[in-house]
């Protein structure tokens, strides 16, 4: 996993950052009124307001007058993505996919734009259903497939099982050190014994 997704998850990991991506994710606000939302001292939010922002999750966008002192910085997210992490008991994965935007209509009354808000939730209960369902599917195979690779010796059960989770010759050899074509010899006596 490289380091951008281990940055995404260390910062979901902490409760107060995930309860200001989520304020911040519908409305663009400062560290004060941030503070006083959440209930956490605006020390501790400037804090996590800079972690934030050098991952890349917020950023400025402006300021505002205060009564009190300098100009507040006004913070935005940055809603960048989706992420899925699937944990079974053969597999782990997590990937991190930009969202898209199509080119669509979203004009309309109140009424209309709720109802294709629904429609678009609907459809999205649905793919994920479909690939939780997949998901268990993957995770079975594996598991067949390792019973399998369980009859050879570590090395090459390594190898095997590297191939499993990057189905690819040139990324296993890559990850372990060994020339493709004894990762390929390697997999197809795996493959045809």
């Amino acid at each position: 996993m490289d380091d951008e997704l281990w940055n995404i998850l260390m910062a979901l990991e902490n409760g107060t950052r995930r309860e200001m991506l989520k304020t911040l994710a519908n409305y663009d606000s400062y560290a004060l009124e941030l503070s006083k939302m959440i209930g956490v001292s605006q020390q501790a939010i400037n804090k996590q307001l800079d972690i934030l922002e050098k991952l890349g999750f917020i950023t400025t966008s402006g300021s505002i007058p205060s009564t009190i002192g300098p100009p507040r910085k006004v913070y935005r997210s940055m809603g960048f993505s989706t992420i899925t992490i699937d944990y079974s008991r053969n597999f782990m994965e997590i990937k991190k996919r930009e969202i898209s935007y199509p080119d669509q209509d979203t004009e309309g009354d109140t009424i209309s734009l709720i109802d294709r808000l629904k429609s678009v939730n609907d459809e999205i209960e649905t793919l994920d259903r479909k690939r939780s369902e997949a998901v268990g599917r993957k995770d079975l195979i594996i598991e067949k497939l390792r019973q399998q690779a369980s009859e050879y010796d570590g090395f090459y059960r390594n190898v095997i099982y590297e191939y499993l989770e990057k189905l690819d010759f040139s990324e296993v050899a890559e990850e372990t050190g060994l020339p493709e074509d004894m990762v390929e010899r390697i997999i197809g006596k795996f493959i045809s014994p």
